[in-house]
């Protein structure tokens, strides 16, 4: 019989109200490097209760064992299971201090994954507050990387059904930069 132990560090930081998340942290290794995933927006996750989402994004670093932890950071900062920009402008989906926290993370973390999705193809909000980051990040993009699936599709969010069981990672090319501006599955990057 083999018992296995582990401990965790879980740490979670939110604002004055709780309505914003700006870090989600876990680590289950101080030895090894830290990564760090940007998302869209956080749902309810905190210390104890896990979504979906951070599942699958624990589970995955995890699988690629070379990380011994995943700092999640988003675009926007308000706690929310969807955004709605109808009732909310981007402003209020996200509060002053969470470029700092993104900043901090990108600048601790050994890799930066872009994973907020495919949301920028079609919303010009979305697509706006990723150029910012972006933008935010220029002085770390050799560290930066999008999600891609064993079939080429690259600049996925972490609930795409083909990431489930593992990501490919590749390193993040700004649409403006890309060798071929083509509407096939190898090139598509995400659109910032």
């Amino acid at each position: 019989m083999i018992t296995e132990k582990d401990i965790i560090k879980c740490e979670s930081v939110f604002s004055d109200d709780r309505m914003h998340r700006f870090l989600w942290k876990r680590v289950w290794n101080k030895d090894k490097p830290m990564a760090a995933v940007v998302m869209l927006n956080p749902c309810h996750a905190d210390n104890i209760i896990v979504d979906t989402t951070t599942a699958l994004v624990v589970n995955n670093i995890a699988r690629l064992e070379h990380y011994g932890g995943v700092e999640i950071v988003n675009l926007f900062s308000q706690l929310t299971p969807k955004l709605n920009f109808r009732w909310n402008s981007p402003a209020e989906l996200n509060d002053t201090q969470n470029d700092s926290y993104i900043m901090k993370a990108a600048e601790e973390c050994q890799l930066v994954i872009l994973a907020w999705g495919k949301g920028a193809d079609s919303n010009a909000n979305i697509e706006g507050r990723a150029v910012e980051v972006i933008n935010l990040l220029q002085k770390y993009k050799e560290k930066l990387f999008v999600i891609s699936d064993e079939t080429g599709r690259s600049g996925l969010h972490p609930l795409t059904p083909a990431l489930r069981n593992g990501w490919v990672l590749e390193p993040f090319i700004p649409k403006e930069n890309s060798p071929e501006q083509s509407t096939s599955d190898n090139n598509i990057v995400p659109a910032v």
